[in-house]
This record gives C-alpha cells, structure tokens and sequence, in this order.
C-alpha cells in the first residue's frame, strides 16, 4: 500500500507524469502532509500537474489547505491565481477566519478576491464581515462584489446592510439590486422604492424590473403612486412590473378610479419599443377589456411579418388578447379598411369569437374587398358562422367564381344542421357544380351532394352514369353508392367491369366503404384481384385492410394478392394481414422473406410482431441470425412490440 512519505517524496522528480501521479495519490489516499507539496505542484508549469494537484487539494482541503493557498492569490501568473481562487471558493469554509481576515490587506485586489470568496462560502458567518465591506470600504470594486457575494449567500440578515447601500453610486446599485432580488426579502420594498428618486433612470429603472421579479403585492401601492411623477420610458417599466406582479386577471380589484389611471398607462405602455413591456401592456388591457385598445394593439401588429416563424406566435396571441377583450366595433372599423396585415390579425381574432356578431361582421365586410382577402374572411365564416350565414353561403355559390370561396361555402351548406332541415333545392344547386371545370370543386361538391343525402339527385346521378365522360361515371358511382347502395348494385356491378380504371376505382370505394361489405358485395368485387390494371389491385387490397370486415372472411382474398406481380400490392396485402391480425397468416408471410427483396421482408416482419402468435414469434426468432442489421432490427423491433402486447 502506498504512504504518505512516499508519495511527498516523489514530489522531488521532474518527470511529470510521475508528478501527476504522486499528486492524484496523495488526494486519494487523504495526504494532509503533502498539502504545502500539492501546493507547489499547483504552480507546475505542466497543465496536467496543476489539475491533479488542484483535485488532490479540494478532496484534502482544510485549514493548512486554505492557509497555504492564500498566498497565490498575490502571484502574478494569472493561472495560478486563478486556480487558487476556485479552490479556495471550494474549500474556503473550512478556514473563513483566514478569508475574512484578507478583506483588511492594503491590496485592493486581495479585498476584491477575499469579498468574491465568501460569497461560495454558504457561511451565515461572512455575512456581517461582507457588509462592513459593503458600506465602508473605500474601493467601489470591492463593495460591489461584497453586495454580489451577499446576493449569492442569500441570508436574509444582508438585507439591511443591503438597503442601505442603495445610496452608493451606481455601479454598486447595480450589484445591490440584484443582490436583494435573489433574497427577496420583503424588508427591502420600501428602501427599492424610496432609492428610486435619487437614483438614476437606469437604476430605477433596476429597480422597478427586481420589484416586477420578486411579485410581492405590497409593492403595488408603492409602484401606482410613482407612475405619475416618472418619466415615461420608467413608467412603462412600472406597468410591466404591476401587470407582472398582480397577473393579468387580479387587475380588476384595483379600485375603478386606480383602473381608469392605469388604463390610461397601459394604453401608453403599447407604444414602448420594448416587446415584454408591449406584452404586459396588452395582457392587461385584455383583464381590463379595454376595448379603445383593440385598434392600437392591431396597429402595433402591422410591424410584424406574418412569413416570419418568429412573428406567428406573437400574432396568435395578440390574436389571442383582442379575442379576449372582445370588443366588436374596432374590429369593424379595421375591417373597412384596406391594410391586409391588420384585416389578416382581425380575421384571426374573429375565429376566436364564434357567434352571430362575428358572422355577420365578416359577412359585411366580405364584398369590399379583393380575392386574398375574401379567402381569408370566407375561412374565418367557416369557423364562426352558424344558420344566420346560411343564405349568404348560398348566395356565394350564385355570385362568386374563385375555387376556394366556391369549396367552403359548399362545406358549409353540407353541414350536419344543414343536412337535417332537407334541402332538395340546395342539393340541385350543388349537383350543378359536378360540373364544374376545377377537379377539386367537382370533389367538393360530389362530397357536398354526398353528404346532404337528398334521394331526389338518384335519378341525376343515373344519368350522369350514362355519361361518356370517364370522371362524370366515376361521380356518379360514388354518388349513387352513398343513396341507398342496396339498391343500386346492379349499376354498381357494370361499374365494377367498366373501361375506365377511374371508375373501376370508384366503384370498389363504392362497393366497400359505402355499401358495406356484405356476401354479395365481396363476391363482386373479388374478381378484380384480377384487374388488368395494378391501380385497381392496389385499391381493392388497400379498402380491403382498411375496412371494418365483421360479415364476411377477407383473409383469403388478401392472401391470394400477395402472389401479385406487383410490389406495393403484395406490401398492401402484407400490411393489411397483418393489421387484421390474421394468424393462419405466418405460413403465407414466411416464404416472402426468402425473396430477396428488403422493404418486403420488412413489412412481413412488422406485420408478424403485429400477428404476434407463437408460429409469428418462431418465425422472427429464426430472423436473428441474419447478416442483414437492418432486417435484425425490424426483428428486435417486433419482438419488442410482441412481447409490449402479451404484457399488456
């Protein structure tokens, strides 16, 4: 075992690795006699001598320690000095007399290193040592780091000396203050708000930020008299610090004649360069429902750029404030006016008020206004409107030709209140735009037709059925799929076999998702697993795995379709069997994994963690001794989702 007299005594070579050793040693081995040694060794010019001696003599520390490195701090090699002063703020407790003692030395910069010590100290005893120096040391460098080694102790017994110093000159008020904000102690109010006429504007200003962060209510009369008498960049400063303090919503019991200054204040606090002080001012101004705020805060918006990721959030909640104040009128007069910026920050404060006001707003101001503006108001009626809007929806169809306006009044007119009232003539006029010239207007409004579920556009749809036109069949089928399939199974069954790859598709959306997957249903569809056209095939499997099967065995059909040539009809097909969780499955999956093909013998491994039975799990088992990583972790993958399921 190693001792102590050998270790110092390898502190004679000059080989600094065997340096770097003895000193790592004589730490672990708790060497107090090696401490003068360690202390030299400090002072090696070699960096990984210096790191085990600083290690060995935080873990010895001690009084020799702290004796021993006090001297350091008076070398000129700044790195040395350094060193000391961490140790030493580490190990500084264990000798605070010797410490305290530095702060009466005639160097300046020994008082400034000893105050920056006792701060680390966690010592309640350096307290009173560190305001002696705080108030009467004659270096404005050395009380301001005795008021920021006071802030980090954080004892409550500082604050007096503390509250005193806000008289000093300002570099140590600057110290001071933060000092007292992490003490928070509530002694301190009234001498932050009595310093706050001598002090300079910076200072207060200081000041009213550490008042705003410590949140004590008792700071509140003291902040609301000093409004008047401040300048108004502090004033400002001072609202953010009592919206701060009081939270938006305790605004209101104030009194109504505190209210009606401070409403005032607020509104001014809008124009403040400063984006926090903003905030304040309009979280207020929401509390408050100060309605006169509205056209301000929007004008305020118009700075931002609405393309700038930066500036979304900040638009949705100034969004947010104005739905809350909730003030119509405003609202209206912005919207009469030509700036796209404040229509666009309007319209989304808008959606927020849902209710006849708000519909009736954006329906007036719909017609005054060009393209871009009106897709954003007919998106906003969308949200807010209910039966009031719906002649002026219906009027949209008659006068207007844009696309998207077009789409979302007919999403409108196929909602469910809609719907129940029936509407047959509604239903006609929809059925005109299947044809439309814009494919997506013709799908919104096969949707809307759709969804009103008026019988009386059966005998429409069957002649459309007769149409030459590929897209207006395929309408058609959809069309009459949803009105009473069971009825129509005849139609459904031609379309099933006609020319048109777009309304064989449709047909089996038809047959499935509409009509139900009943016996005769699957009979007829089945045959195209042998559709000449791979779009097809990959429809049918794809409905197949999609659908809610409880009257009739899919299984079969999906299995025949992973002998598809087709690649993604076999993946369809694997996924599918393996999301309906089919467990005679594993012996049609396995042999696709000798394919060669990699994404298809993922899928059958992801498909079989989804089986999970024991043939699956075997099966998987045998997978991990591939030469493929990839395909080992689809296997651990699922395993893992395996084994998550029978824990369950």
């Amino acid at each position: 075992m190693t001792d102590c007299p050998e270790i110092i005594e390898r502190f004679q070579v000059k080989d600094p690795e065997i340096l770097r050793e003895a000193a790592q040693d004589a730490g672990d081995y708790g060497c107090e006699e090696a401490i003068s040694g360690l202390i030299t060794l400090l002072q090696n010019p070699n960096l990984g001598v210096q790191e085990a001696a600083d290690l060995a003599l935080r873990q010895l520390g001690g009084v020799q320690a702290v004796s021993g490195l006090c001297p350091l701090l008076r070398t000129e090699d700044a790195q040395v000095r350094n060193l000391a002063m961490d140790i030493l703020r580490e190990v500084g407790n264990q000798d605070i007399n010797t410490i305290v003692a530095l702060l009466s030395d005639d160097d300046v910069d020994i008082r400034i290193f000893a105050s920056d010590i006792l701060g680390s100290t966690r010592n309640i005893l350096a307290v009173p040592h560190l305001c002696q120096a705080l108030l009467h040391d004659s270096e404005v460098n050395v009380r301001y780091q005795a008021a920021v080694s006071l802030g980090s102790l954080g004892f409550a017994e500082a604050v007096q000396c503390l509250n005193q110093a806000l008289s000093d000159e300002e570099w140590v008020q600057f110290s001071v203050i933060e000092a007292l904000l992490k003490i928070r102690d509530e002694s301190s109010i009234n001498a932050l708000i009595q310093a706050m006429p001598q002090s300079s504007d910076l200072v207060a200003s200081m000041i009213v930020d550490a008042l705003g962060e410590m949140g004590n209510l008792k700071s509140i009369p003291l902040l609301l008299k000093r409004l008047d008498e401040s300048p108004r960049a502090l004033r400002n400063k001072i609202v953010k610090a009592v919206v701060q303090i009081m939270g938006g919503r305790t605004l209101n019991l104030l009194s109504a004649l505190e209210q009606a200054n401070f409403k005032d204040y607020l509104l001014s606090a809008l124009e403040d360069e400063d984006e926090e002080i903003q905030d304040a001012a309009m979280s207020g101004l929401a509390s408050l429902r100060v309605s006169e705020a509205a056209v301000p805060i929007i004008k305020m918006s118009a700075k931002l750029d609405p393309d700038f990721e930066i500036h979304q959030d900040r638009l949705e909640t100034i969004a947010d404030v104005l739905a809350q104040i909730g003030s119509i009128e405003p609202l209206r007069q912005i919207l009469q006016e030509t700036d796209s910026a404040a229509i666009a920050l309007t319209v989304k404060t808008l959606q927020r008020l849902p209710g006849a006001d708000s519909s009736l707003l954006l329906m007036e101001a719909f017609w005054k206004h060009d393209r871009d503006v009106q897709r954003e108001l007919v998106d906003a009626l969308c949200i807010v409107s209910g039966d009031e809007a719906e002649a002026f929806f219906v009027d949209l169809l008659d006068r207007h030709n844009d696309g998207h306006v077009l789409k979302q009044a007919m999403r409108f007119l196929s909602r469910k209140t809609v719907r129940e009232k029936g509407k047959p003539e509604l239903a006609e006029k929809l059925f005109t735009f299947l044809d439309h010239p814009y494919p997506d207007v013709r799908g919104v409004a096969l949707e809307a037709c759709i969804s009103l579920g008026e019988k009386s556009l059966v005998d429409k749809f069957h002649q459309m059925f007769a149409s030459p036109a590929a897209d207006k069949r395929a309408m058609a089928i959809l069309g009459l799929g949803n009105l009473g399939c069971d009825t129509h199974l005849d139609v459904i069954r031609s379309a099933l076999g006609d020319e048109s790859t777009a309304v064989r598709k449709a047909a089996l959306e038809a047959s499935i998702k509409l009509c139900g997957l009943t016996e005769e249903v699957f009979e007829m569809i089945s045959q195209r697993l042998q559709d000449e056209d791979r779009d097809v095939r990959l429809t049918l499997v794809a409905l197949l795995g999609d659908c809610a099967c409880s009257l009739v065995n899919v299984a079969p059909i999906l299995k025949s379709a992973l002998g598809d040539a087709d690649d993604w009809i076999r993946i369809r097909a694997i996924e599918a069997l393996g999301r309906l969780r089919v467990p005679d499955a594993v012996k049609d999956l396995a042999p696709l994994l000798q394919m060669n093909n990699p994404l298809v013998s993922i899928k059958v491994i992801e498909a079989l963690g989804m089986i999970g039975d024991q043939a699956a799990f075997q099966v998987l088992l045998g997978m991990l001794n591939s030469d493929d990583p990839e395909l080992i972790n689809a296997v651990e993958d699922a395993i893992a989702v395996l084994q998550e399921r029978e824990e369950g």
